[in-house]
């Protein structure tokens, strides 16, 4: 077998035992029994494109947090606060049927619903902010952030947040602002 249909044998050989091949490269599996994927050249270029337009994207996000406008001052007063949202009514009714006759017995159970917030006022050497975080879940936790203690926070319009004692950052909405008095 010489010629043109001899060598096109040799270069569509089958894969190895332990390989398949897709759209986007080769997968094979490993002495160890793990799987490794290979490449091919389009999806090589299509994943350098995609890194090389994501990266700037994440490095400038990055760099605005933590160049982010950072303020100090200290927890004044906090206090749970639960405010009414309106009300649920639940209606139950048992029938019955005996003999021809029909009767029935309709209840009905009424819940106040409420959203729980905690509040925080927060006094800097020129402001005061009274602030609330909403608790989602009656097992939610607010900030952790002592009394009488300082506290780091940031300022975006009506929206605080706060950088606790655990260094996690908490959102709350500013309720009220206004200008500390000097003594």
């Amino acid at each position: 077998m010489t010629g043109p249909s001899h060598l096109n044998a040799k270069l569509r050989k089958p894969p190895r035992h332990n390989s398949f091949q897709s759209q986007l490269g080769w997968f094979t599996r490993t002495n160890t029994g793990l799987r490794t994927f290979i490449p091919n050249r389009e999806t090589t270029m299509k994943i350098i494109r995609l890194t090389s337009a994501l990266l700037p994207a994440l490095l400038l996000s990055s760099t605005l947090a933590l160049g982010a406008d950072w303020h100090h001052g200290k927890l004044m007063d906090t206090e749970k606060l639960e405010v009414p949202t309106g009300s649920t009514t639940t209606y139950n009714t048992d029938a019955k049927a005996k003999n021809g006759s029909y009767s029935q017995n309709t209840t009905a159970h009424s819940t106040d619903d409420t959203d729980t917030y905690q509040v925080f006022t927060i006094q800097t050497p020129t402001k005061t902010y009274v602030v609330r975080q909403k608790l989602n879940f009656p097992w939610s936790k607010s900030a952790n952030i002592s009394l009488g203690e300082d506290v780091k926070f940031m300022i975006q319009g009506n929206k605080m947040t706060i950088l606790d004692d655990d260094q996690k950052q908490q959102k709350a909405t500013v309720v009220k602002a206004s200008v500390t008095q000097t003594q």
